[in-house]
């Protein structure tokens, strides 16, 4: 089985700087791309699948959905497609544990993300980091990706000189 780059992308706010990123990172490896669309939970319990069957039907109905497929076999990549529901970082976790050939996750850097370690994002980052092998990179804007080893590596030189 050949190795994967992995998009995971939320589906309302699909960031195509992420998408465009792991379609060229999946051409140079000559690999086959994942994309892993997960739409959030409803917000209701009773109302719950129900919201989220509808949101998530919708998900291949959209715009960006068209344009991944269309890049996709322009640049000669395979494509599959998943699409999933629960919380983000949960999802991409459970993900990258069933999926072994998953090399690279690839996701847009959420724009309200907390700046401190022991915010939600930090924890469920952490948690997928210590349970992915492979690289993680976080998509600021095209041409701006962030290695969350690195951040790792930042957050902990960053709390020894404190």
């Amino acid at each position: 089985m050949g190795k994967r780059v992995l998009v995971a992308v939320d589906s309302y706010s699909a960031s195509e700087a992420s998408i465009s990123y792991g379609i060229e990172l999946a051409v140079r490896m000559q690999s086959s791309l994942a994309l892993l669309a997960v739409c959030p939970p409803g917000s209701s319990r009773k109302a719950a699948q129900t919201d989220a069957s509808l949101q998530c039907d919708d998900v291949g109905q959209d715009k960006w959905m068209d344009r991944v497929v269309a890049e996709s076999q322009q640049k000669g990549v395979g494509l599959e497609i998943f699409v999933a529901t629960g919380r983000f970082l949960e999802v991409v976790t459970r993900f990258v544990q069933s999926q072994p050939a998953v090399q690279f996750v690839i996701m847009a850097a959420p724009k309200d993300r907390e700046s401190k370690p022991g915010g939600k994002f930090s924890f469920s980052l952490s948690r997928l980091h210590h349970e992915f092998e492979g690289e993680i990179l976080l998509v600021e804007k095209a041409g701006q990706i962030t290695r969350v080893s690195d951040l790792y590596l930042q957050s902990s030189a960053q709390e020894t000189q404190v």
